[in-house]
């Protein structure tokens, strides 16, 4: 899939306005895992989005940090999360088992000083 770049973005635009299922949806063609433990995985982020705005403050927006690959196997795009007061790491995790791109995994944390590793 060569459009996983625009495909994560769209994910994080979805999770930063505060729609984590929407977020998930856009994957879930993507993604070979159960679709219920997608749907509790955005359970769960909705849950913590709600803690992270009350600490961090409004969402200000997305903003694209890099791409790191692994071999030929592993692709992962990093995102920001912009928030008035701090931002969130928004990753997603790219396999390709055999010549197509599909999500491995979606990780999102306010480890920030990770960016710079």
């Amino acid at each position: 899939m060569s459009g996983t770049r625009d495909l994560c973005h769209q994910s994080a635009i979805a999770f930063m306005q505060g729609d984590p299922g929407r977020a998930v949806a856009v994957l879930k063609p993507y993604w070979p895992i159960p679709e219920e433990e997608i749907d509790g995985l955005a359970y769960q982020s909705q849950q913590q989005m709600q803690a992270v705005t009350k600490r961090f403050g409004a969402a200000r927006g997305v903003e694209y940090v890099g791409e790191e690959r692994a071999g030929d196997s592993f692709l992962r795009h990093t995102f920001i999360g912009k928030f008035e007061r701090h931002a969130v790491r928004y990753l997603c995790l790219f396999y390709k088992p055999e010549s197509e791109w599909v999500v491995n995994a979606v990780n999102w944390d306010d480890s920030v000083e990770q960016l710079f590793d």
